[in-house]
């Protein structure tokens, strides 16, 4: 199989994207902000944080 590394490499790749997907995806139906800096002052704290 001469592709092997390439598909294994894509793999990783997939993965650690789909990794990062989900984790935001977990942090925003906990209601964190996705830049974790405490941002009370940032210009787009609404979109991060919207009223309830």
């Amino acid at each position: 199989m001469p592709n092997l590394s390439t598909i294994l490499v894509g793999l990783v790749v997939f993965g650690t994207f789909g990794a990062i997907v989900a984790r935001e995806f977990r942090r925003r139906k906990q209601g964190k902000g996705g830049c974790s800096c405490g941002c009370d002052q940032c210009p787009g704290h609404d979109l991060c944080h919207p009223e309830k």
